[in-house]
């Protein structure tokens, strides 16, 4: 029997990119061909609700240590686990299902673990053991509770995991980013353990640090990417060049990680930053697994009812006619490069003008991963017309929200051809976004109707989102600093690229590394103008301008979307990988 268990902090909940993963991987047939089961294992962070609903509407409670609730004898299995540990265990399963294509589902299981109260002496015992074994200084971390917390669930992980799967089985350990690391780690203490019984991988979502670089120094992309590409020449490291990084725990656990005996990086930038970090990685354990599409094919004329939706809805609301929309759907974090929608929007606004063309763009990003709640969505409508007009301060705009407003209200104030809308909402639909928005109007709508997806990423390790407009005939517009602007490349031929990658790096790579680390924002943001202005006409004659030119487009790009899918990736890049 084979298990995969994937250590996550979306064990429970799909907050972001990793749940996006888990759901296209777990509901591949190829993937449940593969394995016989499935665990998700993670954190307990709160208790919300009864006994029988901690894990969710999706869920089955079968054990929960802390409300005696038992529905199928687990107390037996893990009562002396809770002893040793002073643990509370939730166990049961979940159902996994693509909001995009909700007809791929899978069931899978849950452990969720809390923490909080673990013996002490055991906890200190186990630092001292990842010093001693693998040189992880906790010490330095101890005042970092998600640390701690991932480093505590590493103490009853094997003993959790045989008290499940009582019989000998094949594991296969997912540790999703430096979350599960340290489970990962800990199975070295064991004496039952071995790789031919326990395969690891970690599994590159992004490098942390990587993160932390690029959105933190005014050059961003351009002065990291230019820099990587140059140590491929000089030898030099990451740390040789931007200084250590150790002040961190997410890279003292990244970098080791390099014990295991698969790395899964999400695109090829990612692969190179992992070796560029590391350094005396085994590159032959580097594999690159792209994300997938979650495929529901929609009909042509589906497309074209969901934009009549919106031009319905826009034209209610006093914007007129609308020939194109743009739109990009993200988290709201300076790595998704929104600035640069603006100057690609100003720089084209005067071209549809002469072209007496009108545009339309949607920002659909919100720093409140929950949504604003509906009591409050509705008081906002009333009062001023949200999420067309803003006010600033909660329950409205907060934090870098008030920066992007401040942006595009400026926008708005010199276009001729174009309005931008931000609404700061996660995901559309008249219970997220109240009274006056269309009853039948969703995010799934906003990908349909869309004829470009802004996705111009200053870091972006994959980017699923950007390329949800593709099966409906959408164009993504990437920066090649996208770790899906590889798939792309390796999907479509070179006399039909149905997306355009704007190459922010190239217009500094002859720049010395002194240079590049002295860029200022200010010339950044000039070099990135003057990219976008050389490639105005070539983005401007490739968007679709009339329903002829969707319905072509829409057409071509069908013959190519199998490759883009989740069974294709399971199959072609996640299987192969393991062995």
């Amino acid at each position: 029997m084979r298990v995969a268990v994937h250590i996550t902090h979306e064990a429970l909940y799909k907050i972001g990119g990793i749940g996006e993963v888990l759901n296209g991987l777990c509901t591949s047939s190829n993937y449940f061909s593969f394995f016989d089961r499935t665990l998700l294992y993670g954190p307990l962070f709160e208790y919300i609700g009864s006994a029988s609903t901690r894990l969710g509407k999706d869920g089955v409670v079968y054990y929960s240590s802390r409300d005696n609730y038992d529905v199928g004898h687990f107390g037996d299995l893990f009562k002396t686990i809770l002893e040793k540990y002073q643990i509370e265990i939730v166990y049961g399963k979940r159902r996994l299902f693509s909001d995009l294509n909700p007809s791929k589902k899978a069931t899978v299981d849950v452990l969720l673990v809390d923490v909080t109260k673990m013996k002490r002496d055991l906890v200190d015992y186990q630092k001292y053991r990842f010093w001693e074994l693998f040189g992880i200084t906790s010490d330095r971390y101890e005042r970092e509770w998600d640390y701690e917390q991932y480093f505590r669930l590493s103490l009853p992980y094997f003993e959790l995991l045989k008290a499940l799967f009582s019989k000998p089985q094949r594991f296969y350990h997912f540790s999703h980013e430096y979350m599960g690391v340290p489970c990962l780690l800990a199975l070295e203490l064991s004496p039952e353990f071995s790789p031919e019984t326990h395969q690891r991988i970690f599994y590159a979502h992004e490098i942390a640090p990587v993160r932390r670089l690029i959105e933190n120094h005014p050059g961003h992309d351009v002065t990291f990417y230019n820099i990587l590409q140059n140590a491929k020449y000089t030898g030099k490291l990451l740390e040789d060049v931007f200084g250590s990084q150790m002040d961190w725990y997410r890279t003292a656990l990244v970098k080791a990680s390099q014990r295991f005996e698969r790395i899964f990086a999400v695109s090829d930038w990612v692969a190179e930053e992992y070796v560029f970090l590391v350094g005396g990685a085994d590159n032959r354990k580097v594999r690159v697994v792209y994300n997938g599409l979650p495929l529901d094919h929609a009909t042509f004329e589906e497309k074209l009812h969901s934009r009549r939706k919106f031009e319905q809805c826009l034209d209610s609301k006093g914007c007129g006619q609308v020939d194109l929309i743009f739109s990009h759907t993200c988290r709201l974090v300076k790595s998704k490069g929104i600035w640069r929608d603006l100057i690609f929007l100003s720089l084209l606004d005067p071209l549809l003008k002469k072209e007496n063309l009108t545009g339309i763009y949607i920002l659909l990003a919100s720093q409140i991963p929950q949504g604003r709640p509906q009591e409050l969505v509705d008081i906002m409508v009333k009062e001023y017309g949200w999420p067309f007009n803003h006010r600033i301060g909660w329950p409205d705009l907060v934090g870098y929200e008030v920066d992007i407003y401040n942006i595009i209200e400026s926008f708005n104030q010199r276009a001729k051809a174009i309005r931008a809308i931000f609404i700061n909402q996660y995901g559309l639909s008249k219970r997220k976004c109240g009274i006056d928005f269309p009853e039948d109007i969703t995010t799934k709508d906003l990908k349909l109707a869309t004829d470009v997806e802004l996705g111009m990423s200053i870091y972006e390790p994959f980017g699923i989102s950007h390329i949800e407009v593709l099966p409906s005939g959408g164009v993504p517009l990437i920066s090649s600093s996208c770790g899906v602007h590889f798939l792309l490349e390796k999907t479509f031929p070179d006399d039909f690229k149905p997306y355009i990658s704007v190459d922010f790096l190239n217009q500094a790579k002859v720049l010395p590394e002194n240079l590049l680390l002295s860029l200022t924002s200010e010339k950044r943001e000039m070099l990135e103008e003057l990219t976008l202005a050389s490639e105005l006409y070539q983005i401007f004659r490739a968007i679709p301008k009339n329903n002829d030119e969707r319905e072509r487009l829409f057409d071509q790009v069908q013959n190519y979307l199998a490759r883009l899918d989740w069974e294709y990736i399971v199959k072609h890049f996640f299987l192969p990988s393991l062995e």
